[in-house]
Protein backbone atom coordinates (compact mmCIF):
# COMPACT_ATOMS: atom_id res chain seq x y z
CA UNK A 1 0.00 0.00 0.00
CA UNK A 2 1.82 3.14 -1.21
CA UNK A 3 2.11 5.80 1.62
CA UNK A 4 1.86 9.57 0.98
CA UNK A 5 4.99 11.10 1.61
CA UNK A 6 5.55 15.06 2.04
CA UNK A 7 8.25 15.64 -0.67
CA UNK A 8 9.76 18.83 0.93
CA UNK A 9 10.73 16.54 3.92
CA UNK A 10 13.08 14.54 1.64
CA UNK A 11 15.78 17.27 1.92
CA UNK A 12 15.67 16.55 5.39
CA UNK A 13 16.20 12.49 5.20
CA UNK A 14 18.91 13.51 3.03
CA UNK A 15 20.83 15.50 5.45
CA UNK A 16 20.64 12.39 7.85
CA UNK A 17 21.93 9.90 4.95
CA UNK A 18 25.03 12.50 4.57
CA UNK A 19 25.74 12.15 7.94
CA UNK A 20 25.84 8.37 8.26
CA UNK A 21 27.50 8.78 4.72
CA UNK A 22 29.90 10.27 6.04
CA UNK A 23 30.74 8.45 9.11
CA UNK A 24 30.19 5.12 7.64
CA UNK A 25 33.56 2.63 6.91
CA UNK A 26 33.60 0.65 3.52
CA UNK A 27 32.44 -2.49 3.72
CA UNK A 28 30.18 -2.09 7.11
CA UNK A 29 27.28 -4.29 7.30
CA UNK A 30 24.02 -2.65 5.19
CA UNK A 31 21.95 -4.11 7.86
CA UNK A 32 23.61 -1.61 10.05
CA UNK A 33 23.23 1.13 8.02
CA UNK A 34 19.55 0.37 7.03
CA UNK A 35 18.78 0.58 10.70
CA UNK A 36 20.45 4.02 11.21
CA UNK A 37 18.41 5.05 7.96
CA UNK A 38 15.25 3.57 9.75
CA UNK A 39 16.21 5.19 13.06
CA UNK A 40 16.47 8.84 10.36
CA UNK A 41 13.44 8.49 9.03
CA UNK A 42 11.32 7.86 12.06
CA UNK A 43 13.03 11.12 13.72
CA UNK A 44 12.59 13.10 10.12
CA UNK A 45 8.91 12.70 10.60
CA UNK A 46 8.53 13.19 14.53
CA UNK A 47 9.78 16.49 13.70
CA UNK A 48 7.85 16.84 10.85
CA UNK A 49 4.47 16.14 12.68
CA UNK A 50 4.04 12.92 10.22
CA UNK A 51 2.89 10.45 12.67
CA UNK A 52 0.54 9.70 10.07
CA UNK A 53 2.74 8.27 8.21
CA UNK A 54 3.88 6.39 10.51
CA UNK A 55 0.69 5.14 11.13
CA UNK A 56 0.18 3.99 7.98
CA UNK A 57 3.73 1.91 7.96
CA UNK A 58 2.45 0.46 11.31
CA UNK A 59 -0.37 -0.70 8.74
CA UNK A 60 1.75 -1.84 5.94
CA UNK A 61 4.18 -3.68 8.50
CA UNK A 62 2.32 -5.59 11.35
CA UNK A 63 3.31 -6.00 13.90
CA UNK A 64 4.56 -2.46 14.44
CA UNK A 65 4.36 0.42 16.86
CA UNK A 66 4.32 4.00 15.23
CA UNK A 67 5.46 5.93 18.30
CA UNK A 68 8.10 3.15 19.24
CA UNK A 69 11.60 4.99 17.63
CA UNK A 70 13.50 1.44 17.96
CA UNK A 71 10.43 -0.16 16.86
CA UNK A 72 10.81 0.65 13.01
CA UNK A 73 14.51 0.01 13.28
CA UNK A 74 14.23 -3.31 14.57
CA UNK A 75 11.03 -4.86 12.20
CA UNK A 76 12.77 -7.47 9.72
CA UNK A 77 10.75 -6.79 7.39
CA UNK A 78 11.77 -3.54 7.18
CA UNK A 79 15.36 -3.92 7.72
CA UNK A 80 15.57 -6.65 4.89
CA UNK A 81 13.70 -4.44 2.69
CA UNK A 82 16.20 -1.33 2.73
CA UNK A 83 19.21 -3.92 2.84
CA UNK A 84 18.04 -4.94 -0.73
CA UNK A 85 17.15 -1.51 -2.06
CA UNK A 86 20.86 -0.74 -0.47
CA UNK A 87 22.08 -3.67 -2.14
CA UNK A 88 21.05 -2.28 -5.62
CA UNK A 89 23.38 0.78 -5.50
CA UNK A 90 27.26 0.52 -5.66
CA UNK A 91 28.14 2.59 -1.62
CA UNK A 92 31.60 2.12 -1.64
CA UNK A 93 32.14 2.32 -5.51
CA UNK A 94 33.08 5.23 -7.42
CA UNK A 95 30.57 7.93 -8.80
CA UNK A 96 30.46 11.72 -7.28
CA UNK A 97 30.37 11.27 -3.63
CA UNK A 98 27.75 13.75 -3.25
CA UNK A 99 25.40 11.72 -5.30
CA UNK A 100 25.55 9.28 -2.33
CA UNK A 101 23.04 10.83 0.48
CA UNK A 102 20.14 11.20 -2.44
CA UNK A 103 20.95 7.44 -3.49
CA UNK A 104 20.30 6.72 0.07
CA UNK A 105 17.32 8.36 0.79
CA UNK A 106 15.34 6.98 -1.92
CA UNK A 107 16.67 3.64 -0.76
CA UNK A 108 14.40 4.25 2.12
CA UNK A 109 11.67 5.66 0.23
CA UNK A 110 11.54 2.70 -2.31
CA UNK A 111 11.82 0.19 0.67
CA UNK A 112 8.58 1.89 2.32
CA UNK A 113 6.62 2.00 -0.29
CA UNK A 114 6.67 5.66 0.00
CA UNK A 115 5.31 8.08 -2.73
CA UNK A 116 6.34 11.23 -2.99
CA UNK A 117 3.94 14.34 -3.00
CA UNK A 118 3.32 18.28 -3.22
CA UNK A 119 1.60 19.54 -0.21
CA UNK A 120 -1.56 22.16 -0.50
CA UNK A 121 -0.23 25.76 -0.20
CA UNK A 122 -1.35 26.62 3.13
CA UNK A 123 1.11 29.56 3.18
CA UNK A 124 -0.06 31.97 5.79
CA UNK A 125 2.18 35.55 4.90
CA UNK A 126 2.80 37.45 7.63
CA UNK A 127 4.45 40.89 8.14
CA UNK A 128 8.28 40.73 9.32
CA UNK A 129 7.16 42.67 12.19
CA UNK A 130 5.15 40.05 13.01
CA UNK A 131 8.46 37.84 13.52
CA UNK A 132 9.96 40.39 15.64
CA UNK A 133 7.07 40.60 17.93
CA UNK A 134 6.90 36.53 17.97
CA UNK A 135 10.84 36.35 19.01
CA UNK A 136 10.37 39.32 21.80
CA UNK A 137 7.38 37.17 23.23
CA UNK A 138 9.69 33.74 23.43
CA UNK A 139 12.96 35.58 24.31
CA UNK A 140 10.65 37.37 27.56
CA UNK A 141 10.39 33.13 28.75
CA UNK A 142 13.76 31.57 27.46
CA UNK A 143 15.81 34.43 28.59
CA UNK A 144 14.72 34.36 31.87
CA UNK A 145 13.94 30.55 32.84
CA UNK A 146 17.52 29.02 30.87
CA UNK A 147 19.59 31.64 32.69
CA UNK A 148 21.64 30.26 35.17
CA UNK A 149 21.13 29.70 38.29
CA UNK A 150 17.52 29.51 37.99
CA UNK A 151 17.68 26.79 35.36
CA UNK A 152 20.11 24.43 37.19
CA UNK A 153 17.85 24.68 40.21
CA UNK A 154 14.96 23.59 38.91
CA UNK A 155 16.42 20.70 37.15
CA UNK A 156 17.70 19.42 40.28
CA UNK A 157 14.49 20.16 41.89
CA UNK A 158 12.25 18.33 39.27
CA UNK A 159 15.16 15.32 39.23
CA UNK A 160 15.44 14.64 43.28
CA UNK A 161 11.89 14.33 43.11
CA UNK A 162 11.87 11.76 40.15
CA UNK A 163 14.58 10.25 42.10
CA UNK A 164 14.08 7.23 44.70
CA UNK A 165 14.34 8.44 47.95
CA UNK A 166 16.78 5.51 48.75
CA UNK A 167 19.28 7.62 46.64
CA UNK A 168 18.65 11.17 48.03
CA UNK A 169 21.96 11.30 49.31
CA UNK A 170 24.02 10.08 46.51
CA UNK A 171 21.59 12.35 43.91
CA UNK A 172 23.05 15.24 45.93
CA UNK A 173 26.49 14.23 46.06
CA UNK A 174 26.23 14.04 42.03
CA UNK A 175 24.20 17.07 41.28
CA UNK A 176 27.00 19.18 43.33
CA UNK A 177 29.37 18.29 40.51
CA UNK A 178 26.55 19.89 37.80
CA UNK A 179 27.61 23.06 36.06
CA UNK A 180 26.15 26.25 36.71
CA UNK A 181 23.27 25.29 34.19
CA UNK A 182 22.56 22.23 35.42
CA UNK A 183 23.37 20.70 32.21
CA UNK A 184 26.67 18.75 32.32
CA UNK A 185 28.99 16.93 35.30
CA UNK A 186 32.10 18.80 36.03
CA UNK A 187 33.45 16.09 38.22
CA UNK A 188 32.01 12.16 38.46
CA UNK A 189 30.70 11.55 42.23
CA UNK A 190 32.37 9.10 43.88
CA UNK A 191 28.69 6.76 44.62
CA UNK A 192 27.52 3.38 44.25
CA UNK A 193 27.38 2.25 40.61
CA UNK A 194 23.28 1.90 40.89
CA UNK A 195 22.99 5.40 42.99
CA UNK A 196 25.17 6.94 39.71
CA UNK A 197 22.90 5.25 37.23
CA UNK A 198 19.39 6.32 38.76
CA UNK A 199 20.73 10.13 39.49
CA UNK A 200 22.05 10.38 35.67
CA UNK A 201 18.32 8.92 34.32
CA UNK A 202 16.37 11.47 36.86
CA UNK A 203 18.63 14.18 35.54
CA UNK A 204 18.23 13.12 31.69
CA UNK A 205 14.46 13.18 32.55
CA UNK A 206 14.06 16.28 34.16
CA UNK A 207 16.36 18.17 31.88
CA UNK A 208 13.46 17.23 28.98
CA UNK A 209 10.37 17.96 31.66
CA UNK A 210 11.68 21.63 32.34
CA UNK A 211 13.10 22.04 28.95
CA UNK A 212 9.53 21.16 27.65
CA UNK A 213 7.88 23.28 30.11
CA UNK A 214 9.70 26.27 29.39
CA UNK A 215 9.17 25.73 25.57
CA UNK A 216 5.39 25.11 26.43
CA UNK A 217 5.37 28.75 28.02
CA UNK A 218 7.40 30.27 25.64
CA UNK A 219 5.00 29.48 23.31
CA UNK A 220 1.95 30.39 24.80
CA UNK A 221 3.04 33.90 24.54
CA UNK A 222 4.08 33.53 20.66
CA UNK A 223 0.60 32.21 19.87
CA UNK A 224 -0.94 35.40 21.62
CA UNK A 225 1.04 37.41 18.79
CA UNK A 226 0.04 35.29 16.24
CA UNK A 227 -3.57 35.50 17.01
CA UNK A 228 -3.82 38.78 17.15
CA UNK A 229 -1.82 38.92 13.90
CA UNK A 230 -3.82 35.92 12.34
CA UNK A 231 -6.57 34.30 13.89
CA UNK A 232 -5.88 30.92 11.66
CA UNK A 233 -2.08 31.31 12.58
CA UNK A 234 -3.00 31.33 16.37
CA UNK A 235 -5.42 28.42 16.20
CA UNK A 236 -3.21 26.05 14.18
CA UNK A 237 -0.64 26.15 17.13
CA UNK A 238 -2.78 23.64 18.96
CA UNK A 239 -4.23 21.47 16.09
CA UNK A 240 -3.02 18.26 14.77
CA UNK A 241 -0.52 18.65 11.61
CA UNK A 242 -1.62 15.32 9.80
CA UNK A 243 -2.98 12.85 12.60
CA UNK A 244 -2.55 13.71 16.43
CA UNK A 245 1.26 15.52 16.75
CA UNK A 246 0.42 19.33 17.10
CA UNK A 247 2.75 21.75 16.18
CA UNK A 248 3.27 23.19 19.56
CA UNK A 249 4.35 19.41 20.28
CA UNK A 250 7.02 18.79 17.59
CA UNK A 251 8.21 22.44 18.21
CA UNK A 252 8.73 21.11 22.25
CA UNK A 253 10.30 17.72 20.80
CA UNK A 254 12.85 19.85 18.77
CA UNK A 255 13.81 21.97 21.62
CA UNK A 256 14.57 19.27 24.11
CA UNK A 257 16.54 17.50 21.04
CA UNK A 258 19.79 16.85 21.98
CA UNK A 259 21.73 18.16 19.04
CA UNK A 260 20.18 21.62 20.39
CA UNK A 261 22.46 23.39 22.55
CA UNK A 262 20.43 24.55 25.85
CA UNK A 263 21.21 28.18 25.35
CA UNK A 264 18.32 31.21 25.43
CA UNK A 265 19.59 31.72 22.04
CA UNK A 266 19.59 28.38 20.59
CA UNK A 267 16.15 27.25 22.51
CA UNK A 268 14.92 30.72 20.73
CA UNK A 269 16.19 30.19 17.37
CA UNK A 270 14.60 26.56 17.29
CA UNK A 271 11.26 27.43 18.74
CA UNK A 272 11.25 30.63 15.98
CA UNK A 273 12.52 28.11 13.47
CA UNK A 274 9.63 25.66 14.60
CA UNK A 275 6.90 28.24 14.35
CA UNK A 276 7.85 28.75 11.07
CA UNK A 277 8.00 25.84 9.53
CA UNK A 278 5.28 23.56 10.93
CA UNK A 279 2.77 26.56 10.00
CA UNK A 280 4.10 27.77 7.10
CA UNK A 281 4.66 31.09 7.83
CA UNK A 282 6.15 33.44 4.89
CA UNK A 283 7.57 36.21 6.61
CA UNK A 284 7.08 39.30 4.46
CA UNK A 285 10.02 41.74 4.33
CA UNK A 286 9.25 45.44 5.60
CA UNK A 287 8.84 47.62 2.71
CA UNK A 288 11.34 50.52 3.28
CA UNK A 289 9.95 53.82 3.22
CA UNK A 290 10.60 56.36 -0.21
CA UNK A 291 12.02 59.47 0.06
CA UNK A 292 10.85 61.59 -3.05
CA UNK A 293 13.76 62.74 -4.94
CA UNK A 294 15.07 65.86 -5.44
CA UNK A 295 18.20 67.43 -6.99
CA UNK A 296 18.86 69.38 -3.59
CA UNK A 297 17.83 66.54 -1.27
CA UNK A 298 20.85 64.28 0.18
CA UNK A 299 20.92 60.53 -0.44
CA UNK A 300 22.77 57.37 1.16
CA UNK A 301 23.59 54.09 -0.43
CA UNK A 302 20.60 51.81 0.52
CA UNK A 303 17.94 54.78 0.69
CA UNK A 304 14.97 53.71 -1.32
CA UNK A 305 13.58 56.79 -3.60
CA UNK A 306 10.71 57.71 -5.59
CA UNK A 307 11.57 59.63 -8.95
CA UNK A 308 8.95 61.77 -10.74
CA UNK A 309 9.74 60.10 -14.22
CA UNK A 310 11.78 56.63 -13.07
CA UNK A 311 9.61 55.71 -10.34
CA UNK A 312 11.01 53.60 -7.54
CA UNK A 313 14.79 52.97 -6.92
CA UNK A 314 17.44 52.03 -4.55
CA UNK A 315 20.67 54.15 -4.41
CA UNK A 316 23.46 51.79 -5.07
CA UNK A 317 26.57 54.24 -5.26
CA UNK A 318 27.21 57.77 -4.17
CA UNK A 319 30.18 59.92 -5.28
CA UNK A 320 30.32 63.61 -4.55
CA UNK A 321 27.27 65.38 -5.95
CA UNK A 322 25.84 62.35 -8.09
CA UNK A 323 24.35 58.90 -6.86
CA UNK A 324 23.59 55.89 -9.27
CA UNK A 325 20.22 55.05 -8.52
CA UNK A 326 19.01 51.43 -9.65
CA UNK A 327 15.37 51.62 -11.10
CA UNK A 328 13.14 48.76 -12.97
CA UNK A 329 14.44 50.11 -16.56
CA UNK A 330 18.16 50.35 -15.02
CA UNK A 331 20.53 52.14 -13.81
CA UNK A 332 20.45 56.21 -14.16
CA UNK A 333 22.95 59.19 -12.68
CA UNK A 334 21.67 61.65 -10.70
CA UNK A 335 22.60 64.83 -8.94
CA UNK A 336 22.14 65.02 -5.12
CA UNK A 337 23.89 67.44 -2.24
CA UNK A 338 26.76 65.10 -0.52
CA UNK A 339 25.93 65.56 3.49
CA UNK A 340 28.78 67.30 5.53
CA UNK A 341 31.92 65.69 6.39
Amino acid sequence: MPVDFPGRRIAALQDHAARLHGSRKPGMSLASLARDLLLAFFDVCAHAGLDRVLAELAQAFPPLDPTDRSALASHDAVVAAVVAQLETIDLDGGGPRGTKPRQLADCVVAALGLTPVDEPDRTIALDDAVRVEVTRALATVVDVELAAPKLRVDIIADARARCDARYHAAFDRVAAQLDERGLHLVKQAKVPIDALHAAQYALFEARNAVIARIAGAALDRAREVLARADGEAGALLDQPITLRATPREVAILRACDARVSKTPARVLHSLLDSLTDLLRIAWRAPVPTAIPYAASGTFAVGDVIDHPKFGRGKVIASAMKRIDVEFADGTHTLVHVPSPR
